[in-house]
């Protein structure tokens, strides 16, 4: 298979090299395990708990999808079928599912992210001449995954009452942490960084037998032994080898070391295992130290941040663990996601924001008495931290909410910026500006400017705890400020922090598509889609949804507009034709035309009434230009009144589209009804039309853009009925548009479905 080649595929899969080399050197580390059994022992030992697994999604899809056809768009309801039944095989055996799905593309990320996009783009147009030439899907070596799969994944399993959560940052470390905390019988997936953190058993979903519920279990324990390390090792190993914390080409000179000195170089292995020898001899050789790890760091030539590898041995940790190679009394800052530290904390309010290294309390009148929750007694006072990231508008929030809290509680604040952006005059400003509008400017307020371990020698420096220091800028700094313009009123600021908790909560439980993304960091994503970028009469379905998009936008943004009414812009990273994702797209919103103008986002996701179902459905048409068909479109069946929201749209965006292809998208509509799965399955094509392949990713992608709409605008729809299962399948479209190209009869076409 070409393992790049899934278009859909996560950024990264932990380690490289590291899965293989427990196979091919650790043998013993791969254990055949019977679930059936493991769950036994589970309810034995543990009575009052059912045995529970958390399921990597991201690293599962690839597995889940297999209908034979993947090239026309996708089979959706049998592939809906595949993961009920992969569901109800767990659930025979009194096994409950828990399914972690990527929410984010993280910063550290995206360069990876953008060089995958390019690659992909490659391989879909070499697929795209393989149609054209032979007229037929080709072979599995050369599959990508099916355009938004791992989105509508998330709504299916959620349909079919699963436990599904949407991460605030990768998913991987929020499924070690969960699988810890919630004493989950292991961890099922595909991603090698399971054998670093110190977490629940780690079980492949690539070696699962389904029938008969028996996997491969991966040994930490029986890896470390090979390797001759403990478990205390495995961050800095895995560090040292490369991650996404650390470089690997940083670390070129550091192998060669370790290979020229390693008395286990074996000329039978490749390179790469040798590497992962001698890295392990070399580091077990060394004292388990916070000292052994900064004499690291000033070996490898790490550049200007020196600190590298503390941040990722760090980043391995979970919330309550410690380790040798960081000074014990330096909080670890890594958090679980909301629903794990609900968990721990269940009559507190937290507001966690991890996207971008976020995290804000409030209620902490309420969380102080907590031990399970971050913050220690400093004196007479209790110190938290609020970690964010160099974003204005978070900089409002923050400050409208250490005005709260130092109200409540004798509390020392701290505000600290975890990443690299640099804090600039505009958003220092404005975070002093609301610090001084709701507290007093001669109270302290402490702004670390940095992270990580710094020496005295870099900076001078006003406080330092256990050699970790922190650049603070007191209060003073602020003084005098009181008078300056903020860029977002501050009678705004309770209204966004509303809207934004609440688009959080209905993130985090899949019931809403990318809004929390927009709201909080200003930015979304759209990966590849099987589009033919040589095809110059069907533009790239970035920019056909693009002014639908701004619509949205607009009315997500409503109450953020800053001075003179104007919207902030928008960061688009979507994959198109002629885009080379140097840098993100700033997107202007647009207000979309309604009657009476735009209602706000409490109005549309809170109030009730038949008023306001009418208002939400006129706005969410408002978004496709769609308004004054609202009567029409109100008389229709919920998913056929969405398709043809999507197919009106289209026609008016997409000038080549022909009466032979409105035909098709109808004839698909009303011939997919009560058609099963099974019928679906065994339709035959007698071969494949690469425009064709175009147009079903096209509707696809239009598909997350209805989504986006409804959960912009309150769900004047169901979820559901918005869901290609409901709309679409690959195989019968194909057929209907070759039928139609064709100039069949109306009575073939529609299958007697005349009505």
């Amino acid at each position: 298979l070409l393992s790049g080649c899934c278009v859909f595929r996560r950024s990264a899969m932990g380690v490289r090299g590291l899965q293989g080399f427990v196979a091919r050197v650790c043998p013993d580390a791969c254990k055949t395990v019977d679930l059936r059994e493991l769950a036994e022992k589970h309810r034995t030992d543990h009575p009052e708990s059912p045995p529970v697994i958390v399921v990597d999604a991201m690293s599962c899809v690839r597995r889940w999808y297999t209908p034979e056809s993947w090239v026309c768009g996708g089979q959706w309801r049998e592939y809906l079928a595949i993961l009920e039944d992969f569901i109800n095989a767990f659930m025979a055996a009194g096994i409950k599912l828990v399914f972690y799905f990527d929410g984010v593309v993280e910063e550290k990320k995206r360069e990876e992210w953008i060089k995958r996009r390019m690659k992909n783009t490659e391989e879909i147009a070499t697929l795209f001449r393989f149609i054209k030439t032979h007229r037929k899907q080709p072979g599995r070596e050369m599959f990508v995954l099916p355009s938004a799969l791992p989105t509508f994944t998330r709504f299916a399993l959620k349909s079919l009452g699963q436990k599904t959560v949407c991460t605030l940052q990768e998913a991987d470390f929020e499924v070690a942490a969960y699988g810890l905390q919630h004493n989950c019988i292991g961890i099922l997936g595909q991603d090698s960084d399971y054998l670093i953190y110190n977490t629940c058993p780690y079980f492949s979903i690539e070696n699962l037998h389904l029938d008969r519920l028996v996997t491969v279990m991966y040994s930490r324990e029986v890896l470390c032994r090979v390797l001759g390390i403990s478990l205390t090792h495995l961050p800095l190993f895995a560090c040292l080898l490369g991650n996404d914390v650390v470089p690997e080409s940083l670390l070129e000179g550091f192998w060669h070391k370790c290979l020229t000195t390693s008395p286990h170089r074996n000329n039978s292995y490749n390179r790469r295992t040798n590497i992962l020898l001698s890295v392990a001899n070399y580091i077990s050789k060394i004292p388990c130290s916070y000292s052994s790890l900064k004499h690291l760091e000033e070996m490898l030539p790490l550049g200007s941040d020196k600190s590298l590898l503390y941040k990722g041995v760090n980043s391995y940790l979970l919330p309550g663990q410690q380790s040798p190679w960081i000074p014990p009394n330096v909080i670890n800052y890594q958090m679980p996601s909301l629903q794990q530290q609900s968990a721990l904390c269940q009559d507190k309010e937290i507001f966690q924001v991890t996207l971008f290294s976020l995290f804000l309390k409030s209620q902490v009148g309420q969380i102080m008495g907590s031990s399970s929750c971050i913050g220690q007694q400093l004196g007479p006072e209790m110190y938290f931290p609020l970690f964010l990231a160099g974003k204005p508008l978070i900089y409002c929030l923050s400050a409208l909410l250490i005005g709260t809290v130092h109200r409540k509680c004798n509390i020392l604040v701290e505000l600290v910026l975890i990443d690299n952006d640099p804090v600039t005059a505009c958003s220092f400003h404005l975070l002093s500006s609301q610090v001084c509008r709701y507290r007093n400017s001669s109270e302290m307020v402490n702004l670390v400017l940095t992270s990580g371990p710094v020496t005295h020698s870099e900076r001078v420096c006003d406080s330092c705890v256990d050699g970790r220091t922190r650049i603070v800028q007191l209060a003073q700094h602020m003084q005098g400020m009181q008078s300056r313009e903020t860029l977002v009123p501050a009678h705004h600021m309770a209204r966004v922090l509303e809207n934004l908790l609440l688009a959080k909560e209905q993130h985090i439980h899949s019931e809403n598509y990318s809004v929390f993304n927009i709201l909080s960091n200003g930015e979304i994503e759209c990966s590849n889609s099987l589009e033919d970028d040589y095809d110059k009469e069907i533009p790239g379905q970035a920019l056909i949804y693009r002014p639908a998009r701004q619509h949205i936008y607009s009315i997500l943004l409503e109450s953020g507009k800053g001075k003179g009414g104007a919207y902030p812009l928008v960061k688009e990273w979507f994959v198109y034709f002629g885009n080379p994702l140097k840098e993100p797209e700033l997107i202007q919103p647009v207000q979309p035309s309604v009657s009476g103008g735009t209602p706000n986002l409490k109005t549309l996701w809170l109030a009730k009434g038949p008023d306001v179902e009418k208002q939400r459905f006129s706005t969410f048409l408002a978004c496709f230009h769609l308004q004054d068909e609202m009567e029409e479109l109100q008389a229709l069946e919920a998913p056929v009144a969405g398709f043809c929201c999507l197919l009106a749209y289209l026609m008016m965006q997409v000038s080549s589209l022909s009466l032979e292809d409105l035909n098709a998208f109808l004839a698909l509509i009303l011939c997919l009804k009560g058609k099963s799965a099974a019928q679906l399955t065994s339709l035959q094509l007698a071969q494949v039309d690469s425009r064709a392949v175009h147009l079903g990713a096209v509707l696809i992608r239009g598909l997350t853009t209805l989504l986006l709409a409804n959960s912009a605008c309150g769900s004047p729809f169901r979820m559901d009925d918005l869901m290609p299962w409901a709309v679409f399948d690959g195989k019968l479209f194909q057929k209907k548009y070759q039928q139609a190209h064709q100039v069949c009869s109306v009575e073939e076409l529609l299958e007697g479905n005349v009505s």
